[in-house]
């Protein structure tokens, strides 16, 4: 863990994190089916029991209808009459008012939500919903132990096949089962099942789990979402709950996420989002806000959003999202924290992208005017903010440090500005790129009269870092069908300091595009200077300008070359990040005023 300090960049974001006991209540009764959980990387991960809650204080208002694990439906949802089911409960409240859940586990599904409400817990209390039921019927079955009478109406097909890696041939199916907790990696076959793992016949309607159930919480997954906002529903609340444990899928048009936004301005507070076969949170309208949550351990995505104008991410922790091993080559959708797609002006701040198994953040196919600022993305298994076939965006004073393939990527996006970063340890820093398509093959790209070429970027104040020998700092390739009827990639490049950790480097400092199809490795700074005529006042460092990097503190250390070594802040720029616009601010991200 970092160590703590005034301008640790790596707490920027972060929430408040508690280990919470669950209330294990059973809410609704089984339906004639139930299917289960599988972890591809051996039931790795955190157990449900010990993901975050927070927000648990709101207050009840006047005339909320009250939810309660010991009620009954068809009570009036007083707080001495409680209603026992969250389905009821939305049924009962009028249009805009307020369902209010007491602590326990709800095990449910509520379906379409179709008038504004507001969803939230009882003050102090912990409320989590799970699309599992609990499993207590077993008989011992060799060196594995049987349920019958298992069925689920689970959809076992839903899913794009080019995105299944053949390593994790089974990363689209929605079945889970957890043990205390522990998710059970999926097998194929009864004869495969060991411990740690767990199998569905679905023709002889059982479940095999490989552990001991014997006194221990068996959970198995039934339900595939937890609800979707719909229709007259614009202006919802879902705040300071936890969701967990559904079976979603990765059609998106066939309930693809454990909570679905279809309506405009639905707000998503404080809440976790764990363990969902394939996403977490979904929102396909604008206005959405989704402000302190965490996303953890979800199948494919913490967050998928689509044609989600204005939407705002704030404040939130993505980690150690696509649990199931899709692909993160060809076709894949998205796997990792969080993925945005045709969305303008989105509004990504102050959120954490840590250890995803795919990339941190990701936005794609048009999304236009993003502004993505302090962010954290550490340890992703491929970028860790990464901008694809878009327009125009504010990539600042964001922490990208360990991330397996780059820092940030950007790709066939043109008018993008980035300022003020902190790069460290990522398999290469920074990537420019062009790839092969066209707009003509996404028509709200083409409506939108978007280039996909990568053109007009601006590369000011930021501090790279690098420590693999084989990497650049800095790598760009045109891969259109004609590059040499290109522009230069980059129109600004200044203000920057360059940092390779590793003796006898085997690739160039700099891989530049400068257009026309024209392409030149630069081993050095000076030579890529005179090369290009950029970075002219740039720095060349041979010592670590961090003060314990070892430990993730980014920050400058005393006595740093970079510290008052960039170049003038543009005023917009400094007003987005709450920094004052001066003249000669620092290299690399920039704390906020406080």
């Amino acid at each position: 863990m970092p160590n703590r300090s005034r301008r640790q960049f790596l707490l920027w974001g972060a929430l408040s994190l508690g280990v919470l006991a669950l209330v294990i209540v059973l809410v609704v009764a089984a339906p004639a089916g139930n299917p289960a959980w599988r972890s591809a990387n051996g039931g790795g991960g955190t157990p449900a029991a010990d993901l975050p809650l927070t927000g648990t204080d709101y207050p009840v208002p006047p005339g909320a209808i009250l939810v309660s694990p010991t009620g009954k439906d068809g009570a009036p949802g007083t707080a001495d009459q409680p209603l026992r089911s969250v389905a009821a409960a939305i049924a009962l409240v009028a249009p805009g008012g307020t369902v209010v859940m007491r602590g326990g586990t709800y095990r449910e599904s509520v379906g379409l939500v179709k008038k504004r409400i507001t969803l939230q817990p009882y003050p102090g209390e912990h409320v989590w919903l799970k699309g599992s039921l609990v499993v207590s019927t077993w008989a011992r079955a060799g060196k594995a132990w049987r349920h019958d009478g298992w069925t689920t109406d689970l959809c076992q097909n839903c899913f794009t096949p080019q995105i299944i890696d053949p390593e994790h041939p089974l990363a689209g199916s929605p079945d889970m089962a957890f043990v205390n907790g522990k998710p059970l990696r999926q097998v194929g076959s009864a004869g495969e099942v060991g411990p740690g793992t767990f199998f569905v016949d679905s023709a002889a309607k059982a479940l095999f789990v490989g552990d001991d159930p014997n006194g221990k919480l068996v959970e198995a997954t039934v339900f595939d979402r937890f609800l979707q906002f719909d229709t007259n529903s614009g202006g919802s609340v879902l705040r300071g709950i936890g969701v967990a444990q559904y079976g979603s899928n990765q059609d998106y048009g066939k309930r693809g996420a454990m909570v679905v936004v279809n309506a405009p301005d639905v707000t998503i507070e404080n809440a976790t989002f764990a363990w969902s076969a394939s996403s977490g949170l979904a929102v396909f309208q604008p206005g959405g806000k989704v402000t302190g949550g965490s996303f953890r351990n979800n199948g494919l995505v913490g967050l998928v959003a689509n044609r989600a104008d204005d939407l705002r991410l704030t404040g939130n922790s993505f980690t150690a999202n696509n649990q199931e091993r899709f692909s993160l080559s060809g076709e894949a959708i998205g796997a990792g924290g969080a993925k945005l797609t045709r969305t303008k002006r989105p509004y990504v701040a102050d959120n954490s992208f840590v250890d995803n198994i795919g990339n941190g953040w990701w936005c794609d196919l048009g999304c236009t005017d993003a502004t993505v600022i302090r962010n954290v993305a550490r340890g992703n298994a491929v970028n860790g903010l990464y901008y694809e076939v878009s327009s125009r965006a504010l990539i600042a004073s964001n922490v990208m440090s360990g991330n397996a393939a780059r820092g940030l990527k950007i790709s066939s996006s043109d008018h993008v500005r980035v300022y003020q970063n902190t790069f460290a340890g990522n398999g290469t820093t920074l990537g420019l790129y062009n790839d092969k398509r066209g707009p003509e093959s996404d028509p709200y790209s083409k409506q939108l009269g978007l280039s996909w070429r990568t053109d007009n970027v601006t590369l000011v104040n930021n501090l790279y870092a690098g420590t693999d020998a084989t990497r650049p700092i800095v790598e760009s390739a045109d891969y259109k069908a004609s590059p040499a009827a290109n522009p230069a990639f980059v129109s600004s490049s200044d203000g920057n300091a360059y940092f390779r950790s590793t003796q006898g480097n085997k690739a160039p400092l700099v891989i530049w595009v400068r257009g026309a199809g024209q392409s030149t490795e630069y081993g050095s700074l000076a030579e890529f200077s005179q090369g290009t005529g950029s970075d002219t006042h740039s720095l060349a460092l041979d010592t670590s300008p961090f003060t314990d990097p070892a430990n993730g503190d980014y920050t400058l250390r005393p006595g740093s070359p970079c510290l008052k070594a960039g170049r003038p802040l543009p005023a917009d720029v400094a007003t987005a990040l709450g920094v004052p616009a001066t003249a000669t601010p620092d290299i690399g991200a920039l704390p906020p005023k406080r």
